[in-house]
C-alpha cells in the first residue's frame, strides 16, 4: 500500500498514536472513573494529596477478585479490571500533578530478588526437564528388557509348542492334580484331540 505524501501525515507520525488505545479498555477504565466521579469530586486526586498505597492496595484487591472469577464489583457492577486501570490512572495523574504522597516502602533488594526469580524459574525448569528425560529413558530400558526377557523365556521354557498328533477319539487319561484341559491331559503332554469331549 502506498504511503501518503501529505505533510500533515509526516507531522502526525511524530505524535503519540493515541488511536492504538483500545476503546474497550478506555470504556472499562472510564466506567470505573465515572463511578468514582459520582461518589467524589471529579479529579479529586488533583485537589488533595493522595497516598500511593491507597490505590496500590485497591488495585490489588480488584485484581485478586478478577483472578478468582469476579468480573464485576459487587456494589456498582463496574468491571474489576476497569477499576484496576482507574487506580493506575489516578496514581499516574496524581504523580504528574504533584499530589501523590509516595508512601511505598522502597526496596531495591526486593526488586532485585524479583528479577533474579527468572533465574531460578529457568533453573528449575531445566532440572525437571532432565528428570523427565531420565525417567523416560529408564522406562524405555525397562520396557526393552522385559520384552527381551519375555521372548527369551518363551523360547527357553516352552520350546516348540507340543503337537497334537493323537488320532481323533483317543481317550485322554486323567492326570491327578492337573488343571489343564479341565483336569485332563495326555500323558505325553500332547494336546487332546479336537473337538474334545472330556470323559464322563
Amino acid at each position: 500500500m502506498a504511503k501518503s505524501t501529505n505533510p500533515k501525515q509526516a507531522f502526525g507520525d511524530k505524535k503519540p498514536p493515541l488511536g492504538y488505545f483500545p476503546l474497550s479498555a478506555k470504556l472499562a477504565c472510564m466506567e470505573a472513573l465515572y463511578d468514582g466521579l459520582l461518589k467524589y469530586d471529579p479529579h479529586n486526586w488533583r485537589d488533595t494529596l493522595v497516598e500511593a498505597m491507597t490505590y496500590v492496595e485497591a488495585a490489588l484487591r480488584h485484581l485478586e477478585l478478577y483472578k478468582v472469577g469476579e468480573e464485576l464489583t459487587r456494589d456498582t457492577l463496574v468491571k474489576n479490571l476497569g477499576a484496576v486501570m482507574a487506580c493506575c490512572t489516578i496514581l499516574i495523574d496524581a504523580a504528574a500533578h504533584g499530589t501523590l504522597i509516595d508512601n511505598r516502602r522502597h526496596s531495591p533488594v526486593e526488586a532485585d530478588l524479583l528479577h533474579q526469580g527468572e533465574e531460578w524459574v529457568e533453573r528449575l525448569k531445566a532440572v525437571h526437564r532432565e528428570r523427565l528425560r531420565q525417567r523416560q529413558q529408564d522406562e524405555l530400558k525397562v520396557t526393552i528388557a522385559l520384552d527381551e526377557i519375555s521372548e527369551e523365556t518363551v523360547r527357553n521354557l516352552m520350546g516348540e509348542p507340543p503337537v497334537n498328533d493323537a488320532p481323533i477319539g483317543t481317550e485322554i487319561p486323567i492326570v491327578e492334580g492337573s488343571v489343564a484341559f479341565d483336569g485332563f491331559v495326555a500323558m505325553d503332554g500332547s494336546f487332546p484331540p479336537w473337538p474334545y469331549n472330556p470323559p464322563l
